[in-house]
């Protein structure tokens, strides 16, 4: 009994084919080629070289704004670093310099005795030399010249006119010889250590 032929063996052979298996060898060929063909993909359009410029001008703004604020917190702590380098040199040379202030500052009232001393045996025995009294007029120059090789200086005040950087007014009293405003009495003398004031002098004002 003969084999039945395939659809395309019969075409091979010049044997016509029937309409079903015809159509389906048509639909499976079509589909192969399909597949085989590459499918071409609609391509999206592309940045313009102006948006990109205005891209990239927009990075290029944001970056130089954060570099300036680096910039700028860097001189500001570089500034506030050099401020605190002087102000602690400045220190340091204040406390050398002024190392013996507080010791001169501590013997003063040693000196206000003695020379209370000296004004109250004037004022008493205005007439008599004591030796006593004479020595402790000799302590006094000593500790004077003694001060006065360290750099301390005494303040002026009667005669000159008050000065609230160098005196202290404890009061103030009419004066037929001094206008207003001007020392007329001291009271306790003031020094000045190094251009920088030990003890202010206290004195009276005429007012």
């Amino acid at each position: 009994m003969p084999e039945k032929q395939s659809a395309k063996t019969r075409i091979k052979n010049g044997a016509p084919a029937d309409n079903k298996t015809t159509a389906a060898s048509d639909i499976s060929s079509a589909a192969s080629e399909e597949a085989k063909s590459p499918k071409t993909k609609k391509a999206k359009p592309g940045p313009t070289p102006a948006s990109s410029q205005v891209k990239a001008a927009k990075v290029i703004e944001e970056l130089e704004a954060k570099q300036k604020e680096v910039e700028d917190k860097y001189i500001r702590l570089r500034a506030e670093f050099d401020n605190h380098i002087k102000r602690t040199n400045k220190e340091k040379g204040d406390l050398l310099e002024y190392a013996g202030s507080h010791i001169i500052r501590a013997m003063l009232p040693i000196l206000d005795d003695l020379q209370r001393t000296v004004e109250h045996a004037r004022q008493t025995q205005p007439q008599n030399e004591d030796p006593v009294v004479e020595g402790v007029k000799m302590i006094i120059e000593k500790f004077e010249k003694v001060l006065e090789n360290a750099g301390v200086e005494v303040v002026q005040a009667v005669g000159k006119e008050f000065d609230p950087e160098l005196h202290e007014a404890l009061m103030t009293r009419n004066s037929e010889e001094y206008p207003e405003g001007i020392v007329v009495e001291e009271y306790e003398p003031g020094y000045i250590y190094k251009g920088k004031v030990l003890r202010h002098a206290k004195v009276i004002v005429s007012g």
